[in-house]
């Protein structure tokens, strides 16, 4: 069995409390994230995209609301969304060429209220093909791995937005559940 490093990634509503009370900003926060996703993500294929500038410029924009006196709950944390659920203006293919070129025109209801409260959308995290299998693998971008044994599988089709949590890439996922994706991993 191969161990695949774990990153150390504070929990949510660690990073919440220090972004809404000046010890960090949700810009450090990000940054810290998307490191640990360059660092990790190539071994684990937890995250299919990752738009750094989008997310930077998310952070910045809770920043200044926390600067004209708001208090998001989630105030800066680094959220990962599983690669069926709709981010306005991100691929989103639902692990298949059929929507290899889809880009979502608006916000899932979720992601809406992820926003709302502060979070910022660091990337899309890989699912099985339309979310219809055990396994988190599809046609476009192959499997996810175990973080603790690269041999087993993640389980699914929530694995991506499990594996980024479990790795510590992120302290928060958005997966979706219909028949166990996101009791199984």
């Amino acid at each position: 069995m191969t161990t695949l490093p774990r990153a150390a990634a504070p929990r949510a509503a660690a990073i919440a409390e220090a972004v809404r009370t000046g010890r960090s900003s949700a810009r450090a926060e990000t940054e810290a994230a998307l490191a640990r996703i360059a660092s990790g993500n190539p071994a684990l294929n937890a995250f299919v995209s990752v738009d750094e500038a989008e997310a930077l410029a998310e952070a910045d924009a809770v920043d200044r609301r926390l600067a004209a006196g708001e208090t998001p709950l989630l105030a800066g944390v680094p959220v990962a969304v599983k690669d069926t659920i709709w981010v306005a203006g991100r691929r989103v293919t639902q692990g298949s060429r059929l929507f290899a070129d889809f880009h979502a025109p608006a916000d899932a209801i979720a992601v809406e209220r992820l926003r709302a409260a502060g979070a910022v959308i660091v990337g899309m995290t890989n699912s099985s093909e339309f979310a219809c299998k055990g396994v988190t693998t599809n046609p476009l971008f192959g499997p996810t791995h175990h973080p603790q044994d690269p041999s087993l599988t993640p389980g699914g089709s929530s694995g991506g937005p499990a594996v980024a949590v479990a790795a510590g890439l992120v302290p928060l996922a958005l997966g979706t559940d219909a028949g166990g994706s996101s009791r199984r991993p």
